[in-house]
Order: C-alpha cells, then structure tokens, then sequence
C-alpha cells in the first residue's frame, strides 16, 4: 500500500522533497484601465458557476490526497527507500515506454529533475535576519555556491538581511551558524555571506545563464513561508527572459536587472533561493514574484551570470563592480516635451528626445560634468531614444568604465569626455 501511496505522490507532485527556500513578493494593483463591473441575476452564467464549483472540490480533493500521501509516507521511510521505489517507479514508466504509452523524452525531464533534488537542491539552505535582540526579524532562502577550506560562501537576497544586527543559516535539522556578510549589491538585490564549518555541505555550482531559452524547463528551491517547509522544490519552465520593471508606472524602469521570468511556484520565504537548469546548476537567484488577483505563475529571477560576477567582486574587494550610478534626474523629452515646454524648459524644436535634466547628485559619476538644463543626447555608445531603450543599452557598463556624454546646452551640441562610472555610495 504504501509503495502505490508513494507512486500516487510521485504522480500527484511530480517530484516534493522537504528541504529549504524563500522569496521577496512585489506588490502590484490593477491596471488604471480595468474598471469593476456589476452583475445581475440575469447575467449569471450558471453552467460556468458550476464549473467554477466543480473545480473547487477537485482542488480540495486533491491537496487533502497529496497532504494525507505525503505525511503518511514522510514520517517513517527513509531516502534510501524513497530511491528504490522511485526506481521501481521509474521501471513501471519504462514498461509503458516500451509499449508506447509514454513519451521517452518525458522520463528523461523526469529522472533530472529528480537528480537535481537530490544533489543542487541541498545546497539551499535558510536564512535568518536577526534584531539586536537575536530574535528572528525575516527568513529567507539562500545557496552555498563555493567551499574553500572550511569556508562556505552563500549568496542570497538583499532584502533577505536588510537591517539585520546579525545573521543566521539555518538547516534541515534546524541547526544554526553565524555568517559573515562579505558585502551587497542593492541594485541588484544580492548578497554574499561566509561560515566556516568542519562539516561537508553540498555546494551548488554556477550555469550559464545566457543561454537559457523560453519553454526551458528548471526547478527553484527554497524556503516558502519559512523553514517549516525548508528546502521545497517546484518545476516549470521559463517562461520569458530580459524583464524589466516599472514599479510606480511612471514610465521608466526602476529595476533594470534583465530578469529570468518563469512559473514554478515561489512564495513569501522563497527570495535568495536558487532556480536550477536539469543540469543542477544555478541559472538564477529569486527574488521576486508579481501578486496579483488576475496574475498566476509569474516569478522573477536575477540571472546567475550576473550574481556570480557580483559575488566575484565582494569576495575580493567587499563591494559589487557591476552596477554604476549616474547621478541625475530627468525628464524624458520623447513623453513629456509638451509639458516641458509649458514649465519655461529651453527645448529646441527639432529635438524630440532625449534627457532634460532636472538635478545633479554631489559626488556622483556626472557631478561637474552635466548642468542642470543640459539636454542629454548620448551616454556611452547608447543615443537616447526613449528611458526604456537607455536603460537596456546603459546596463552593458560597469563601475570604472569611462564614457562621453554628449549634451545640448546654450544653443550648441558639446561632447563631455573621460567621465568614470562610480558605484552607489
């Protein structure tokens, strides 16, 4: 009974394996263009109302059969038990693959997924925010990536330890030990984190995220809601990559890390985890999920090229070299030159975009160069069309690059040369 217990929650999951994760969720409203409708008795679709009923008690059904499976088979069978009968399992599909009941590339996603469950997966483990009180503020999810020595690096979200007095990673057994943080990338959400141990954890190590495709399949990993549920793993696909954000809809992208989006099931808990390729290597960190009432299945992952570039930076010299701030605020003449014009601002009537500066940060990589009431043309090697467009082109540069900018200013089009690219402060 239990053998078919364990094919039926093998069949029912796809693959669940207790563990670790976590993930920050982005908080979005309706689109000012949807509008609340009313409804009446007589515009009642009843056979869709039964439906939506049917649908109900099917989903009920089926989560009290997975969660009865689950903690039946959980409390008493050990991983090596687990291994045979997936194997057993796995022999049962192979029968039907040989009688053509079952595709052969199915089995093959399959038996990587769960490889990947069992090795990758562990090295997610959680993470603990603690106060000054070293009561736990937030947990998190987070990846040991590198092992030197006794020495274990871990690379996770930003917002995870935001503020905390000191840090934790917690595993499976519940077990804890301080970390170090070696250093953060706010921009890109990303922080890297040291603990020393005898002991042999399993390391995770870097794919190349450049070459992901959309419809590719991958697994995340972490910690939902918290280490109640440490290290649960979930499947999908990639579903979309180079997302942006524009959180405030305001026009311009206020995140402009060129995420991985894809739909397997992240949660509260789930930011600083790891989303896997079938290889087992990391593609991506998550960090954030968009909620919704008409949004299922759309999280975010910052890729794992540009994480190990940053953890590179902090572990050699504390701090990120990959994102560079210029230090203006602007209005985008291609969206808002009418308004311009209306406010006093000296626009000439042939230059339809463009940046019209508004203010200069102190210190910032542009300070002594741009004007307010400069009209920004061209930074680096991206002429600006619109913000959108620049911030794609602009994310190419690091800190300490040097660049021109070309600017129109009193009447003339001047080129500001040998201007270095500085990071936040």
């Amino acid at each position: 009974m239990k053998k078919i217990s364990i094919f039926l929650l093998l069949t029912l999951g796809v693959l669940s394996l207790t563990g670790c994760s976590a993930i920050f969720t982005l908080e979005t409203t309706a689109s000012p263009e949807t509008t609340q409708a009313t409804t009446s008795q007589a515009d009642i679709d009843y056979n869709q109302l039964r439906d939506d009923v049917y649908q109900d008690v099917y989903n009920e059904i089926y989560n009290n059969l997975y969660a009865n499976i689950k903690d039946d088979i959980m409390a008493d069978i050990s991983e090596e038990e687990i291994v045979q009968i997936y194997q057993d399992v796995r022999q049962d599909i192979l029968t039907q693959i040989d009688s053509g009941d079952m595709n052969l590339e199915a089995l093959s996603v399959l038996d990587k997924m769960v490889e990947v469950g069992l090795t990758s997966a562990r090295a997610v483990i959680g993470i603990n925010n603690l106060n000054d009180l070293g009561e736990i503020e937030a947990t998190g999810s987070g990846v040991i990536y590198k092992k030197e020595g006794n020495d274990y690096y871990v690379v996770t979200n930003h917002h995870v330890i935001e503020d905390a007095n000191s840090i934790q990673v917690e595993f499976a057994d519940t077990t804890t030990i301080e970390v170090e943080l070696l250093g953060v990338e706010k921009l890109v959400d990303i922080a890297i984190l040291k603990f020393s141990s005898v002991y042999d954890f399993p390391v995770a190590p870097f794919g190349d995220s450049s070459v992901v495709k959309k419809g590719q399949f991958i697994a995340a990993v972490g910690n939902p809601t918290s280490v109640d549920y440490y290290n649960t793993m979930t499947m999908g696909i990639i579903s979309g990559i180079n997302r942006y954000f524009d959180i405030d809809e305001d026009g311009t992208r206020d995140m402009f890390v060129n995420y991985i989006q894809h739909d397997a099931a992240i949660n509260a808990g789930n930011s600083g985890g790891a989303l896997f390729n079938l290889n087992g290597e990391i593609i991506g960190i998550n960090t954030l999920k968009i909620v919704d009432y008409s949004i299922e299945g759309m999280g975010f992952a910052i890729p794992g090229n540009l994480v190990e570039l940053i953890a590179g930076d902090i572990e050699e010299t504390g701090e990120s070299k990959r994102k560079p701030m210029l230090g203006i605020t602007f209005v985008d003449i291609s969206l808002n030159k009418e308004s311009l014009l209306a406010s006093g601002a000296n626009i000439p009537e042939d230059i339809d975009q463009g940046f019209y500066i508004q203010n200069v940060v102190n210190d910032s990589s542009v300070d002594g160069y741009v004007l307010p009431g400069d009209i920004v043309l061209q930074i680096g090697d991206v002429e600006i069309e619109s913000t959108s467009q620049f911030v794609e082109g602009f994310s190419q540069y690091l800190v300490g690059d040097v660049i021109d900018i070309v600017v129109y200013r009193d009447g003339q089009t001047i080129t500001l040369t040998d201007i270095e690219l500085k990071g936040r402060s």
